[in-house]
């Protein structure tokens, strides 16, 4: 009996897991195959919402727009994330420094996303800090439309998720054993050939851990696509379209397409590198 009351204390955490997350997922399953007849949707199995999409002359542009949007932010992501968390785990030798700075990463997590993405409007706008600066320079005569274009997303994603992906790589490199690296140096390996081979080998985990919470986190994100980025027509933008106008067959199909393609690109990155180095030895 004793054996079996240590399971009991995973049924909390099974029952909330049961009732959030898979009964809605089972719920929107069923519904994307309504017939979407509206307002009164019919209950049973088609799968003409999922074959009307795919076969719409709007479907590539919409996958071709959610997945290079999504993956060139976790690229600038890690190319921006990378260096300052090998800074930060082997420039800084103090412990003290260390938590400051990332104490001072993590303060723009207890601002709300609408105020960190308003202010941009001060710094890109029309009259911003950016257009003033190049007008005082003489660089250019009238301002410049920098707001509301596919840059400013990406700006916004980054600086929104980009501690995502330095705090893994940090983490990954902290597990780097500074005995392989002295090894290398002193049998007179090349220094790019002791970062890659061992310390971007080894941190790979803590890459591909930072590469998908930011991947996972833009990919169904439609509010930053629809105020900043001109309305482009992302898989999360037409979800929330189709929900918005209730109709919920649409939307449930698209939600699962949306899902099936976050799964699929999850398992070829985690049959890519093993993340349980990341959290065991």
């Amino acid at each position: 009996m004793v054996r079996y009351t240590n399971y009991l204390l995973l049924l909390p955490g099974i029952i909330t897991c049961g009732f959030y997350l898979v009964a809605p997922l089972v719920i929107m399953l069923m519904i994307s195959f309504y017939k979407p007849v509206y307002p009164v949707y019919e209950p049973g199995f088609t799968p003409v919402n999922y074959i009307n999409f795919l076969t719409s002359p709007q479907a590539p542009t919409i996958l071709i727009n959610t997945f290079s949007t999504t993956l060139l932010a976790a690229v600038i992501s890690l190319i921006l994330g990378y260096p300052f968390a090998y800074f930060l785990t082997f420039k800084i030798k103090s412990q003290k420094m260390k938590t400051y700075l990332i104490s001072l990463l993590m303060a723009p997590f207890l601002i709300d996303w609408t105020t960190k993405s308003v202010a941009w409007i001060a710094i890109l706008g029309e009259s911003g800090l950016l257009n003033s600066t190049l007008i005082s320079m003489k660089a250019i005569k009238e301002p410049l439309q920098f707001l509301f274009r596919r840059e400013t997303l990406y700006i916004i994603w980054v600086q929104t998720n980009l501690l995502f992906m330095i705090f893994p790589i940090h983490l990954a490199l902290n597990r780097v054993a500074p005995d392989l690296i002295n090894a290398a140096k002193v049998l007179k390996a090349p220094p790019h050939r002791v970062f890659y081979d061992i310390i971007f080998k080894l941190s790979l985990p803590g890459v591909i851990c930072g590469f998908i919470f930011v991947f996972v986190s833009t990919l169904g994100d439609y509010a930053t696509p629809m105020l900043w980025a001109g309305g482009i027509q992302v898989l999360g933008l037409s979800v929330s379209s189709y929900a918005g106008n209730f109709l919920w067959p649409q939307a449930s199909a698209l939600g699962i397409i949306l899902l099936v393609i976050a799964l699929v690109v999850l398992y070829i990155l985690l049959k890519v590198v093993n993340i349980k180095k990341l959290f065991y030895e």
